[in-house]
């Protein structure tokens, strides 16, 4: 009897230890899997092209400046959005506010002259958008936060351009 409660006792403790080592190794080899889905290297989307998300905005101080330069253009602000500029102009007194296909093809190649990575022009005099672009563009001068105005932004090109992205 002495002799069965000896293997009794050995299985009772051997079955544990067994069972034990299965489990951490099953342990092991989980935290393994983990570690790599986590080493999973992860490529970021290309900056180079802009995506709906990007809420990127900068007032193009030089883009304007050379615009208002052009004898046909009396003020100008332009705003880029990703790779997009925005003009404002008002344009000189000898044009009486009638903007034209030449006019208005000067003013996207001086933009676009002056930063080449911008693909499209979309150029304006009606009143109201140069009103509310020069407020978008003292805004972002002073670093006001561009989410709330970008939304804004966005919902007033849509109205002066339709044809706009």
């Amino acid at each position: 009897m002495l002799k069965y409660a000896k293997l009794i006792m050995t299985l009772a403790l051997a079955i544990p230890l067994l069972f034990g080592c299965a489990a951490n190794n099953y342990d092991n080899e989980a935290r393994n899997n983990d570690n790599r889905v986590q080493n999973v290297r992860y490529n970021p989307p290309d900056r180079n092209r802009p995506t709906n998300q990007e809420t990127r905005m900068e007032v193009a101080q030089t883009a304007a400046d050379r615009v208002a330069d052009l004898k046909e253009v009396s003020d100008a602000n332009v705003i880029v959005a990703n790779r997009t500029a925005y003009v404002a102009v008002i344009l000189s007194n000898h044009l009486k506010g009638k903007m034209t296909k030449d006019v208005e093809r000067k003013i996207a190649n001086t933009v676009k002259q002056t930063d080449p990575k911008i693909d499209n022009v979309f150029v304006s005099t009606n009143p109201d958008f140069v009103e509310r672009m020069a407020d978008y563009s003292q805004k972002l001068q002073q670093g006001r936060p561009v989410s709330g105005l970008f939304e804004e932004f966005s919902e007033m090109v849509r109205r002066v351009f339709p044809t706009a992205r």
